[in-house]
């Protein structure tokens, strides 16, 4: 193993000089590295177990390194290598992740081609594996992990300013096209009276045989489609700044019987932030989240119309990491860093909380967070009364997250986190309830 990691790590070098070495021609020449180490370490996390669990720890690495060249004639070329794993080189995570390699072997997270001003039009075409996010990643984000795709951006100034993007990606290729699953989205924005105002419309195009899960049922697929209509508006001053992003999901899915069951979901997020500049305790911003999805009402049959908003390509992994409302349980529309039981669905968040730096360069950060489920089983305890005022009807526990961070230059810096997760008292569910809490030490270098 380790003759081969030497030989892979080798050869990623040498890669990286010939790239190099052919773009000596290049107008511009960029290399950008970072590098980000954790340690983590997570207590008390099986709730669904008649006995504590074992407490698990490990340091995770992260290497990236972006060569990018313009050449002349409006031409980009880049390329951005990446190497994750936890210490010692294994391939052993906490949580499956989407990553190509999780031992600390280099691989090719993007490897594009953008031409701007494409034949001297408002456009940009941009060729390769590439970085797909929109919003705030609610319904497409690639998680850094680099999509294969075609993607046409323009610029247009009539009948006033605004901005929209085109484009196909291939997230599986099976050989068949039958087989293959594929992404599809076309964005349009514009700044309009100091507001953002976007609308999108987002394709998941599933051919490849996934398992399709309703609560404890499940069943093979020839294809899942998602439509998504998503529409975001959002202002951004000194002082303050919000934004809300409602997305309508249809669709349906072919099992293998033939049968179809039809898709009629919604989902939605509220965030708003404000900032004091000069208080007693330094610079002050405060923010306020609610996010909102529907669920399934009805967990004993695969037939009936699934109501349950699943957006497949939400942002969710962050390295070796989750990626969500709350650092420990990472919660998004549908799932979080917990197996949630099958008979929850629609998962919600509402989140408070702050940031102040009392002194240059340090940040401290305050936050809680309400989880909650539209759907859940008779019996279940319930959300809090405001939560219920938005449907969100069954307690999935409560999270508090303390964070301090310092940037030593613009090149460094150092954080502390600290998380406490309190599950639901419902032994049916969950014969524990103690608190489960993930300690996390970061340090991230760029050069």
């Amino acid at each position: 193993m380790k003759k081969i990691n030497i030989f892979s790590i080798s050869l990623f070098f040498i890669i990286v000089f010939l790239f190099c070495a052919k773009l000596a021609v290049a107008t511009t020449l960029n290399i950008d590295t970072e590098y980000r180490l954790r340690g983590v370490s997570y207590s008390e996390t099986h709730f669904d177990q008649t006995a504590s669990s074992v407490p698990l720890s490990y340091y995770s690495s992260r290497l990236k390194i972006l060569v990018g060249a313009t050449l002349p004639g409006n031409v980009e070329i880049g390329s951005e290598f990446c190497a994750i794993g936890v210490a010692g080189g294994g391939t052993k995570t906490v949580f499956a992740v989407p990553y190509q390699k999780t031992d600390f072997t280099p691989y090719v997270e993007t490897a594009y081609l953008k031409i701007k001003s494409f034949n001297e039009l408002p456009l940009d075409l941009t060729i390769g594996k590439q970085h797909l996010v929109f919003g705030d990643g609610l319904i497409i984000s690639d998680d850094e992990q680099g999509f294969t795709a075609l993607r046409v951006d323009g610029h247009f100034s009539t009948p006033l300013k605004w901005d929209g993007t085109l484009f196909t990606a291939k997230v599986s290729d099976n050989l068949k096209p039958d087989s293959d699953c594929d992404l599809l989205g076309l964005n349009i924005n514009t700044l309009w009276k100091e507001h953002l105002w976007e609308l999108g419309y987002f394709e998941e195009r599933d051919f490849s045989g996934s398992n399709y899960k309703r609560g404890l049922l499940a069943t093979s697929t020839t294809e899942i489609i998602k439509n998504f209509i998503d529409f975001r508006i959002g202002k951004k001053e000194k002082l303050s700044n919000y934004q809300f992003e409602l997305a309508k999901q249809s669709g349906y899915i072919t099992k293998v019987d033939g049968t179809k069951t039809d898709l009629d979901a919604l989902g939605y997020v509220i965030r708003g932030e404000l900032i004091g500049e000069k208080t007693k305790l330094g610079k002050v911003s405060a923010k306020a989240l609610f996010s909102y999805a529907t669920g399934n009402d009805d967990t004993n049959s695969l037939s009936s119309t699934d109501k349950a908003f699943t957006p497949d390509f939400t942002a969710r992994y962050d390295g070796l990491e989750r990626k969500g409302y709350g650092q420990l349980f990472g919660a998004t529309a549908f799932d979080g860093f917990y197996t949630i039981p099958a008979s929850f669905s629609g998962i919600n968040t509402l989140s408070l909380g702050t940031d102040f730096s009392p002194v240059y360069a340090l940040t401290f950060g305050v936050y809680y967070y309400l989880y909650s489920a539209s759907q859940g089983p008779k019996g279940a305890p319930e959300a809090s009364g405001f939560e219920r005022l938005f449907n969100a009807n069954y307690t999935l526990g409560v999270e508090m997250d303390l964070s301090m961070r310092y940037e030593y230059s613009k090149y460094c810096q150092f954080a502390l986190s600290y998380a406490r997760y309190t599950p639901p008292v419902f032994e049916a569910l969950w014969p524990l309830s103690a608190p489960a809490n993930r300690y996390q030490l970061e340090v991230i270098a760029k050069f």
